[in-house]
């Protein structure tokens, strides 16, 4: 397995944590667990194939896969290869009218989220280009459709505040100090990440969690759990069964192939 990362340009560095590709062989492939993250895949290789809770399919050429929250299993015919792009947390509102909420648990061809700049993905990043050149492309395509919605800035601090905090946020408080009513709050959460903030703050405790029992060194449970916010180990194994199927020991008991990376900006993200 082969994978790389730039960072974006800093005009996109506010909304992007990074470009990066991959290579493997199938059997090198991840589960793909619950998350809140917004990835922008251009695949070069063999297609991928999804099997989730509500059936199998081939993923599109060029997808954009956002929030999920059961975990998936991929599978190839053959070798992949692809380009990627790691949206932050609550920035693909700056990239397209589409609802966040119309492609959650999804994976939705680019084209259907970012137009005729989704359209050309597939075949202007060309997989022979460096890191580096494919980046630029891909910077060339979104740039243009950046400001194109109403994201509202309170509320994505707010977002970004659950997200890298969400061990000590008080979900209750978030729209008095900010100056939000719980109603604008919950409707700003939905229209930004697709579910409301105690939703979101469970996925993220979640996919941070899981994050810090993977990358870069396999820590024990209990610290990670605690850390996390979890009350307890106990309340971390029913969380873990709850999005993934099994309990911790199971899945963590051996190599677990995972695309978790640490933050371009010095924080765990996407």
């Amino acid at each position: 397995m082969r994978s790389d990362w730039i960072r974006p340009s800093p005009v996109l560095a506010p909304y992007v944590d990074r470009v990066w590709s991959w290579e493997g062989t199938p059997d090198e492939l991840p589960v793909l667990l619950p998350g809140t993250g917004a990835e922008l895949v251009v695949q070069h290789g063999a297609p991928m194939v999804a099997c989730t809770s509500s059936g199998t399919r081939e993923l599109p050429a060029a997808h954009l896969l956002c929030m999920r929250r059961s975990r998936w299993r991929l599978s190839a015919a053959g070798p992949v290869r692809f380009t990627a792009v790691r949206f932050r947390a609550g920035a693909l509102p700056h990239f397209t009218s589409v609802p966040v909420a119309a492609v959650m648990d999804d994976a939705v061809a680019a084209v259907d989220v970012f137009g005729v700049a989704g359209r050309r993905l597939a075949g202007e990043i060309r997989p022979a280009d460096p890191l580096d050149v494919r980046a630029r492309t891909v910077e060339a395509l979104l740039t243009p459709l950046m400001g194109r919605s109403g994201a509202d800035r309170l509320v994505e601090v707010a977002v970004r505040r659950t997200y890298y905090d969400a061990a000590s946020v008080r979900v209750n408080r978030l729209g008095p100090d900010l100056g939000l009513s719980v109603r604008h709050l919950r409707r700003g959460f939905l229209a930004t990440v697709g579910v409301p903030p105690k939703e979101f703050q469970r996925l993220a405790r979640f996919q941070r969690s899981i994050r810090a029992l993977l990358n870069p060194v396999r820590a024990s449970c209990l610290p990670v759990a605690l850390a996390a916010g979890y009350f307890d180990q106990s309340h971390f194994i029913k969380e873990f069964h709850h999005f993934t199927g099994q309990p911790p020991a199971r899945m963590l008991g051996g190599p677990v192939s995972h695309f978790y990376y640490p933050s371009t900006s010095g924080a765990a993200d996407a």
